[in-house]
């Protein structure tokens, strides 16, 4: 069994793992949260992380200003201006104003996330929003950039403005959806 405190060393390190439960997670994001200052680690390293495992965390931990502030504290930070942005959301999330942390410039990208894996549960919405500089905790990784072509901002909804919806999709079902 793996401790909070050792999962949280991992995290640092850009090493998830998988087959945890949400109380673990929970309980080693709440450390992240108060011992990141005084950890020396590679922000690169939980960027990746974040990038390849984001949407399984937020599932986990179901916290999102938890996740926030883990986020301005382990992300690379953000160096360029303002972008409008755009995000495929899940019908039920939005409805709930629960919107999520990664955003691409490519609206492409964004609408085939909200008619595709993120229209599973209740549909998808295709949202936009301007991101003021200071609402963009990170900017795409060469993951993101090179090989998945999704250019992911990460961004911290409750700053982001003028979010809209700019398309609504159907609910989708698993056989319309493999996910294998």
């Amino acid at each position: 069994m793996t401790s909070p405190i050792a999962l949280a060393e991992l995290f640092f390190r850009g090493e998830y793992v998988y087959d945890l439960d949400s109380k673990t997670w929970i309980e080693a994001f709440n450390y992240i949260d108060e011992h990141a200052a005084s950890v020396s680690f590679d922000k690169s390293a939980t960027h990746m992380l974040w990038t390849v495992n984001g949407g399984h965390l937020r599932n986990k931990i179901r916290d999102d200003a938890l996740i926030l502030r883990v986020l301005k504290k382990t992300m690379p930070g953000y160096q360029g201006s303002g972008l409008t942005l755009y995000r495929g959301e899940g019908q039920h999330l939005y409805e709930q104003q629960k919107i999520g942390f990664c955003w691409s410039p490519d609206i492409k990208v964004a609408s085939l996330f909200a008619s595709g894996l993120n229209a599973l549960e209740s549909g998808g919405v295709l949202l936009s929003a301007y991101a003021p500089a200071e609402a963009i905790l990170t900017g795409p990784n060469d993951h993101s950039a090179l090989q998945m072509k999704e250019f992911e901002h990460t961004c911290d909804p409750t700053s982001l403005q003028e979010i809209k919806v700019l398309q609504r999709f159907p609910k989708l079902s698993r056989e319309d959806y493999p996910l294998n």
